[in-house]
């Protein structure tokens, strides 16, 4: 009977002892398993964390996009509207052009009416008349046929009170030194006031006349220097023409 027993408790461990070895290997399958769902978990997880944070760069690549497209948006619609206003001022200053045409070309008239000529010298417009005013030589005296001069010129002014002048005197190249004149440039503008005074007592407006003397340094003629004639030609007062330049101004200002 007791080696039965000891046959029956030796089984029993036996049996035990299997069971046991079988549920530590099943232990170990199911824990490696779980070892391998948490491994595909967290490579899961990684992968999420991965997506969200493209998906944060996708975002805000997009808002920069946005923002650049609102920016460009705005620059054509400036660009747009500088580009209608620059042609609008184009406009205006193609007609304020042919208005100004159109009052030079009606001067000209005027000046072929009243037996003038206007002449550009020197990048200035000269009134040119068939006898001009020349003078003996020292000398600021104005003959009969000269006050002629002065007076179809008085006229010219006075029936154009927006017309402007300058009264220009000129010498030869023969030096002076007196008590009258210390030098050219004093003949010179003398010669230049003389004419105005005259034009103002016929009547003109002051306001039209500018006085100017440049000595001998802008002779008219350059041939034979020192000759008797070349220094009677260079004896002169002239007349230069002072365009009204404010709708000039006014074009290029724009």
């Amino acid at each position: 009977m007791t080696f039965q027993r000891l046959s029956l408790v030796f089984g029993l461990a036996a049996a035990l002892l299997l069971t046991s070895c079988v549920s530590n290997r099943k232990f170990n399958e199911m824990m490696d398993e779980k070892d391998a769902i948490q491994s595909q978990l967290q490579d899961a997880n990684d992968r999420i964390s991965q997506m969200q944070s493209e998906m944060d760069d996708l975002r805000s690549r997009t808002d920069d996009l946005q923002s650049e497209r609102d920016r460009l948006t705005s620059d054509f619609e400036r660009a747009n509207r500088e580009a209608q206003e620059a042609q609008a001022a184009m406009q205006a200053n193609e007609e304020r052009l042919n208005r100004l045409n159109e009052e030079l070309a009606k001067a000209f008239v005027v000046f072929e009416k009243s037996g003038m000529e206007v002449h550009e010298r020197n990048g200035k417009f000269y009134l040119v008349v068939d006898d001009p005013i020349k003078y003996r030589s020292a000398s600021t005296a104005l003959s009969r046929r000269d006050m002629n001069v002065v007076e179809a010129m008085a006229e010219l002014l006075k029936n154009n009170e927006d017309m402007h002048l300058i009264v220009e005197g000129h010498t030869d190249d023969v030096p002076i030194h007196t008590e009258v004149f210390r030098d050219n440039w004093d003949l010179s503008v003398a010669r230049s006031t003389r004419v105005i005074r005259q034009l103002v007592r016929l009547g003109v407006d002051p306001s039209q006349l500018t006085a100017a003397g440049v000595a001998e340094f802008q002779p008219f003629a350059t041939e034979n220097p020192g000759s008797a004639a070349t220094r009677a030609e260079n004896r002169r007062t002239e007349f230069i023409l002072i365009p009204n330049m404010g709708g000039v101004y006014e074009v290029y200002k724009d």
